[in-house]
């Protein structure tokens, strides 16, 4: 029986053989669209760069079946080669200049040699959580000054200054690439007395969070918060009332609601400074994969990516945020219901590539162990995503701990026939056991 998707060894790619699935997220590549028909022999130079095996889909291929499992098996089967293939030299062997540039990719933090080496940037973490914490609340805090300033301007009916904007998130990208947990950290902790400025700030800091995960240079740092800041401007032209009134709305106030996507674009579309993808992600934060978003219900790829980005880290924050019609969820409790929206309303690998980057309890949660303490995430661990370290609050009976103890669950046994087992049992939200995160910022 044929079988509708096979692996394919790049090596062995093929004129007419339809990409379905790569061995990688599909925005770490070129190849925005998830799934294509290879055309042209620059496309398979590009999926041989980026990927060292990608899954076929027979039947969506114009190469037959019967040809594509014929072509597996006959290179599989030294026997099977052609002359020309048979001709092909043995791989030279990797150069010293290449060897060294390899080890000084390794230890640079900006992930600059990596991209040119790799084609995919990874950057590194440059300080820990505790020396970059003063830097991070620093720039948190201008930023908060910079967005009551131009919400403001905008509703005296001024034109949003983005210059003063990309100043202002400059120095919480800085922080970000230096250390993203930190930051995170402090977003999470922070106090939503007002909504609108924090939920601003956080969704232009987790758009650079996932950013930097993905490897995106700094310009495109830039543009992700921007962004992200000015993703609700266009809430500034809309009442008070209805933005602060609690539970469910009427159409007609549904109707004035969304209107803000309009808005905002004709706030900022005549700003200098302002880019196609900025315009992006505020004219797509809430445009959904399987278009039931709005204004213009785009699905799929027909939304961009920047705008696609920009739906997942405005989701994420608004769920981890009290708001008038709705408590806040721990973060645990929001990535998980970002995973079940995974195909849905978003893209199953950007929803993937989000989770990996904050980490399934993002770092700021209030999380409780098998053993019933009750600690803070203050760090990730990016191999063990479930094993971050932890900063004990609370003992096994609830009580608060008078010296505070770091846990690095990596270095602990997760196996639960051990008795010194730790692991993490479940998220709590915000305040939970009348714990206020705020007091445990370094």
């Amino acid at each position: 029986m044929t079988r509708t998707r096979v692996k394919v060894d790049t090596a062995d790619l093929d004129l007419g053989m339809y990409v379905a699935q790569l061995d990688r997220s599909w925005l770490e590549t070129p190849f925005l669209f998830q799934g294509f028909e290879v055309r042209d022999a620059t496309e398979i130079d590009q999926l041989r760069h980026y990927c060292r095996h990608v899954y076929v889909d027979v039947v969506r291929s114009s190469m037959s079946a019967d040809e594509i499992e014929a072509r597996i098996k006959a290179v599989g089967d030294p026997a099977a080669l052609t002359t020309e293939q048979r001709r092909q030299p043995d791989p030279k062997p990797t150069s010293l200049v290449r060897r060294v540039a390899d080890k000084l990719a390794r230890v640079d933090p900006t992930g600059t040699l990596d991209a040119r080496l790799t084609g995919v940037r990874r950057y590194k973490t440059r300080v820990n959580t505790r020396k970059e914490a003063p830097q991070a609340a620093a720039s948190y805090g201008s930023a908060v000054r910079v967005i009551n300033t131009v919400l403001d301007q905008v509703r005296d009916g001024r034109a949003v200054d983005v210059e003063t904007v990309r100043e202002a998130v400059g120095p919480m990208i800085d922080s970000v690439l230096r250390n993203p947990d930190a930051m995170s950290w402090f977003v999470t902790l922070q106090k939503r007395d007002d909504y609108t400025y924090h939920h601003s700030i956080a969704s232009s800091v987790w758009a650079v969070v996932l950013g930097r995960h993905l490897g995106f240079d700094r310009r495109s740092l830039d543009k992700l918060a921007i962004g992200g800041m000015l993703l609700d401007v266009g809430k500034a032209r809309i009442s008070a009332e209805l933005l602060t009134k609690p539970g469910r709305l009427s159409q007609h106030e549904v109707d004035l609601m969304c209107q803000h996507v309009d808005f905002g674009l004709d706030m900022v579309r005549s700003s200098p400074g302002i880019s196609r993808d900025i315009l992006d992600m505020i004219s797509s934060h809430h445009e959904r994969h399987d278009g039931s978003g709005y204004p213009n219900g785009l699905a799929g790829a027909d939304i961009p990516v920047y705008g696609r980005i920009a739906g997942i880290v405005d989701c994420y924050d608004a769920m981890v945020s009290t708001r008038p019609y709705a408590e806040a969820r721990s973060s645990y409790d929001a990535i998980r219901e970002l995973n079940k929206l995974a195909d849905a309303q978003f893209q199953r690998e950007l929803v993937e590539q989000f989770v990996q980057a904050l980490g399934m309890f993002p770092t700021g949660s209030l999380v409780e162990l098998n053993t019933g303490e009750v600690g803070i995430v203050i760090e990730q661990n990016r191999v063990r995503r479930l094993r971050p370290k932890v900063m004990l609050l609370l003992d096994t009976h609830k009580q608060p701990i008078t010296r505070h103890v770091t846990l690095d669950l990596r270095k602990l046994s997760g196996d639960a026939i051990n008795p010194k087992a730790r692991w993490i049992d479940q998220g709590h939200e915000p305040g939970a056991f009348g714990i206020d995160p705020q007091d445990y910022f370094m």
